[in-house]
């Protein structure tokens, strides 16, 4: 079987000395799956929804791990790249520092409920597409994307209703910053092996419960 694994920075294992023990090595290795992380620090979900259409063909199970729901993508002539309120990026420096503006903008007018809504609607899609194409796949969220923000909205819960959550670990409450809490932290932010391990174990536990595993 060929697991392959998409998300941002959680999942791609940012502050770990080793990144095979990031959470999709550990899960992969305990399946005894072939693995593909094609996570990467500081993405947005429209990313992840890209890569999933673009190797879908080529993979047995997919998971997804989205990413906070205000990461918004654009592309200028030196590439795409993902912003979001408050963003202060390393790389936005020399003839990509304009890109700060933007940030800027998005910092002072952004709107949540149009974002969260935009990222219920990446899922629903997603989630289709996974069934169309008669594919395995879970979902995580890695952190952020708290569910009783937006209860009040009546539009959000009615789309919040059309996602199936047998297929999403934690749906709607726990995110990988619930599942890691109190475990040990590197200097940004990021969960370390404890943590790793502790997603790891979480999907596991979820893809046993599905019947996918004795």
């Amino acid at each position: 079987m060929k697991l392959l694994t998409v998300g941002d920075s959680f999942t791609f294992g940012e502050e770990l000395s080793d990144l095979t023990s990031a959470w999709p090595y550990l899960l992969a290795s305990r399946l005894n799956y072939e693995i593909k992380n094609l996570a990467k620090p500081g993405t947005g979900n429209i990313s992840m929804v890209r890569t999933v259409v673009e190797n879908i063909d080529d993979f047995d199970f997919i998971i997804v791990a989205w990413s906070h729901y205000s990461r918004l993508e654009f592309a200028d002539q030196f590439g795409i790249f993902d912003t979001w309120p408050g963003h202060v990026s390393r790389t936005f420096v020399g003839d990509l520092r304009y890109r700060n503006q933007l940030s800027e903008y998005i910092t002072r007018y952004h709107n949540d409920d149009y974002q969260y809504f935009q990222y219920l609607i990446n899922i629903i899609l997603i989630q289709d597409f996974f069934m169309k194409n008669n594919k395995r796949y879970l979902m995580i969220d890695a952190f952020g994307n708290d569910y009783n923000t937006f209860k009040a909205n009546d539009k959000i819960m009615t789309f919040r209703k059309k996602i199936d959550p047998k297929y999403y670990v934690g749906w709607p409450d726990d995110t990988m910053m619930e599942i890691t809490d109190k475990s040990p932290k590197g200097p940004r932010g990021h969960f370390l092996e404890e943590g790793h391990q502790r997603v790891a174990d979480k999907i596991y536990e979820h893809i046993r419960h599905l019947g996918w595993i004795s």
